[in-house]
């Protein structure tokens, strides 16, 4: 598992950005407070991040196909591609790993959107990736609808619908003296604000499934059952 902390990210810049939904909406948590282009299905995000960075994380978006390239100065020190679709299965997020450096650097995410479709995305995380275990087998996954349901007078249901989100229920088992505390820290540095997840690249299906941007609402505990490792359980809820 993977979470991103700290974040590096300094700016996010656009090559083409509606006036309306500009590229700075994509810095905040709000996925649904989205970046769009003047009318391409297809736009570049350039990013600038802090040294030690090497994890970056695009949520709530329509790409098809995404391209990442890491720069310093003009030069290319990766480039990684990925269609974000899988089994039939269109995915609105994805997940990039990459050499660490040591610098300032630049992130160039070139996306694409199915023809005659308006580009968009939501939030761009980016960062130190810190790699936890993988969760124990049994990760409990399942939605909270957001809509509102109110019975009236008569008895008939007055729905609003609005998202239904995903949640997820894990338990890792770390090392105290160094892991247990390092998660401890990281909740108490973002408490209930919406934190990155890749919660598993280790499992037979894609790697999109399991990136969560998502608020841990309920503090986390820990059993310390063993001599020398602790189990953390947490709660997720899908940022929207």
């Amino acid at each position: 598992m993977i979470i991103i902390y700290p974040e590096k990210l300094s700016t996010v810049t656009a090559d083409t950005e509606d006036s309306s939904f500009p590229a700075s909406n994509l810095e905040d948590n709000k996925i649904k407070k989205v970046w769009k282009t003047t009318g391409s299905n297809e736009g570049t995000l350039t990013i600038t991040a802090a040294s030690g960075a090497n994890q970056i994380a695009v949520f709530g978006t329509n790409a098809a196909t995404a391209t990442v390239t890491i720069k310093v100065g003009a030069v290319t020190q990766e480039a990684q591609s990925f269609t974000l679709s899988n089994g039939g299965h269109t995915y609105n997020r994805f997940w990039c790993s990459y050499t660490a450096i040591g610098s300032t650097h630049t992130i160039e995410v070139q996306l694409a959107a199915a023809v005659g479709s308006v580009l968009q995305a939501g939030v761009v995380k980016c960062g130190v990736g810190v790699t936890f275990a993988e969760p124990d087998y049994g990760v409990n996954e399942s939605r909270q609808d957001l809509s509102v349901v109110k019975e009236l007078n008569n008895g008939a249901l007055y729905i609003r619908k609005r998202d239904i989100v995903r949640t997820f229920s894990c338990t890792i088992m770390e090392d105290r003296t160094t892991d247990y505390y390092l998660f401890s820290d990281i909740y108490d540095y973002y408490g209930p604000q919406a934190v990155a997840f890749l919660l598993t690249d280790d499992l037979n299906d894609s790697r999109y499934e399991w990136a969560v941007l998502g608020h841990m609402k309920n503090p986390f505990k820990g059993n310390h059952e063993y001599y020398s490792h602790s189990n953390i359980s947490f709660d997720i809820l899908e940022a929207v």
